[in-house]
């Protein structure tokens, strides 16, 4: 029973489509639905209609995403285009991540305070700016999580996590454009080829946690060496290397844990840790308590917070 609630619930809030020749989905008018489509291949134009009405059209060459919230809609001329579109509300990821509730001054505060996500690149107003230029790297990384996030809906006996590891596969996604789009940001004001070396190794990192980067193969792929790695990374991030890749598996552990249910031990898994142990120690000593204790905490403060709201839209009535 309880997993045929989550079914129903998970189908109306995320609409996915791995179609090729569909861009995007029909969303339903009015629902408050946003929309990603990720173009991995082909060359063309696609043509934005804004909120208002008015249409933007720019030439795109893949890879790149298109990033689109509520009554945005896309429409392209590609060649050789190969897409996954996923059509999604906000209260997929958190019910309390309601359109309404993203327009709102005060979500920029709730967003830090609970490690929600800002959804920046869809809430973008330029529509030029909703255009994600992407490495293929991170691209099939994308891709890697909507063939996860298929192969679990298609999954015929489906466990209790299931719609919490959907969830997670689609986390993955809007972290890698959270990433790519505070970094363009950035770049306008840092040009240099350091600066772009140091975000080209943030978002591999971001990529794949479960194969967590050495720093040799880091330094190979960017004709680097280690000394120059660490002084990067010291420069940008104001640590060495390998605090920033603890900082960012604790980071995706604490949306995983925050968001999700899934159980410690797949967790563990998809960051690339050894076991469910290892894993349980180093979030500990990173985050100052246990995962569970986190999932807890997090959840109450959570709840507690959009209670409190009286914009009706903020309330909460689960996790």
């Amino acid at each position: 029973m309880q997993l045929t609630r989550t079914s129903e619930k998970l189908k109306r809030t995320i609409l996915f489509n791995a179609a090729l020749d569909e861009i995007p989905c029909s969303a339903p008018a009015d629902s408050g639905y946003f929309s990603l489509v990720l173009i991995k291949s082909g060359t063309g134009q696609v043509t934005i209609r804004a909120r208002d009405g008015s249409l933007v059209s720019f030439a795109v060459q893949a890879p790149v995403a298109v990033c689109l919230r509520d009554s945005e809609t896309l429409t392209h001329e590609m060649e050789g285009a190969e897409v996954y579109n996923v059509i999604f509300s906000p209260t997929f990821i958190n019910i309390n991540m309601r359109p309404a509730t993203l327009d709102s001054e005060v979500y920029s505060m709730l967003a830090e305070a609970h490690h929600l996500f800002a959804l920046s690149p869809f809430m973008e107003t330029h529509a030029e700016l909703k255009r994600m230029d992407m490495s293929m790297g991170q691209m099939e990384a994308s891709f890697a999580s909507c063939e996860a996030i298929t192969s679990a809906l298609e999954d015929p006996d489906p466990d209790f996590c299931w719609s919490c590891r959907i969830r997670s596969h689609f986390m993955d996604i809007l972290v890698g454009l959270e990433t790519l789009y505070a970094h363009r940001q950035r770049a306008t004001v840092d040009t240099s080829v350091t600066f772009a070396t140091y975000r080209d190794i943030v978002i591999r990192i971001h990529s794949d946690l479960s194969h967590p980067c050495r720093m040799e193969d880091v330094c190979k792929s960017f004709g680097i060496n280690k000394n120059k790695l660490q002084r990067i990374f010291r420069t940008y991030s104001g640590g060495t290397y390998h605090d920033f890749v603890a900082s960012a598996r604790k980071d995706r552990a604490q949306y995983y844990l925050a968001f999700t249910e899934i159980r410690l031990s797949e967790l563990a898994e998809r960051l690339g840790f050894s076991s469910e142990q290892h894993f349980y120690r180093f979030f500990r000593r990173e985050a100052g308590m246990s995962p569970l204790d986190f999932r807890r905490t997090s959840v109450t403060r959570r709840k507690e917070t959009f209670a409190s709201l009286h914009d009706p839209g903020c309330i909460s009535s689960n996790a």
